[in-house]
């Protein structure tokens, strides 16, 4: 690996750090926030098209943002009369009823 190569490296994985730090600002940020689905970042490491069995040869980190907008949020009492709430498979287009 060059000297250009391992700095790359290096300054992949500070700026995927980065993210993932973001994230988890956002996250305590809106944590009384109603609605709002955390974020998970998840890492991958970034590979050349030269590496074999044999020759590893790294280029980086990569953060891939998660959000699970999916999952079943808690329910928040309202006093509008035309504020609604989903509860089970309501958002699920693969439901089985």
């Amino acid at each position: 690996m060059s000297l250009y190569g391992a700095m790359f490296s290096g300054v992949s994985g500070l700026n995927a750090n980065s993210q993932a730090l973001g994230a988890i600002a956002d996250n305590i940020t809106n944590v009384n926030t109603i609605g709002y689905k955390s974020t998970e970042v998840r890492f991958q490491t970034l590979v050349t098209a030269q590496a074999s069995a044999n020759n590893y040869s790294p280029v980086g980190v990569q953060q891939r943002p998660f959000a699970a907008v999916d999952v079943q949020g808690l329910f928040q009492s309202s006093t509008n009369s035309t504020d609604l709430g989903i509860s089970g498979s309501g958002f699920d287009q693969h439901a089985q009823d």
